[in-house]
């Protein structure tokens, strides 16, 4: 009786795809907890990453960042609340994004001046020009603030979060939020007026 190639592997061939399917189980077990917070709160990283940001390339850089830094982190054990440590991780990773691009521009101011001297070019319209600057130079100040008070405003103003579901988020209860909210308004429009005077 001749056996058929097709309908049967060679030993070899099926004890690696059984290793391969024992290999992979475990790491489906441990990252369920990740696939969940994809689906539920990934729209919302992604709205609170464009309102922090901006940018399409650089939300999504932030976006994929943020994912990649939570998925290093195994199984949530340690973490009192996963949506608070998932919003607070996108916040910061697209925190940390602003400052490394206000550093890079104040390295590469030069350069640009340069660039467009020579080039002779008056760059586009004053009024975008204007609104343009006044959105970055809020970010920057967002930067600036204390991390409770910059989680605050980042939910509640950027993710469009309710006072209640803010402290839910941060572990904290609805009035301290809001206090903390006024508390970075307050914050940022001191920021602002010591910007102008200088």
């Amino acid at each position: 009786m001749v056996k058929s190639a097709v309908t049967e592997l060679p030993p070899l061939a099926v004890n690696r795809a059984d290793r391969l399917a024992h290999a992979a189980a475990p790491a489906r077990g441990v990252h369920r907890w990740f696939a969940k917070v994809i689906d539920e709160d990934g729209p919302g990283i992604m709205r609170l990453l464009w309102r922090l940001l901006g940018n399409e390339q650089d939300v999504l850089d932030a976006y994929q960042e943020s994912w990649c830094l939570l998925a290093q982190l195994g199984h949530p054990r340690d973490v009192r609340s996963v949506k608070a440590y998932v919003y607070r991780t996108a916040s910061n990773v697209a925190i940390e994004m602003i400052r490394r691009r206000r550093r890079r521009r104040g390295h590469w101011t030069a350069v640009v001046e340069h660039y467009e001297r020579q080039k002779g070019d008056e760059a586009g319209d004053e009024d975008d020009e204007a609104d343009s600057a006044a959105v970055a130079a809020m970010r920057e100040m967002m930067s600036e603030l204390p991390p409770h008070l910059r989680n605050v405003l980042v939910l509640r103003d950027l993710a469009n979060m309710s006072y209640k579901e803010v402290g839910k988020v941060l572990g904290i209860e609805p009035t301290t939020a809001r206090v903390y909210r006024r508390q970075a308004v307050l914050k940022m429009a001191e920021l602002l007026r010591g910007e102008r005077t200088s």
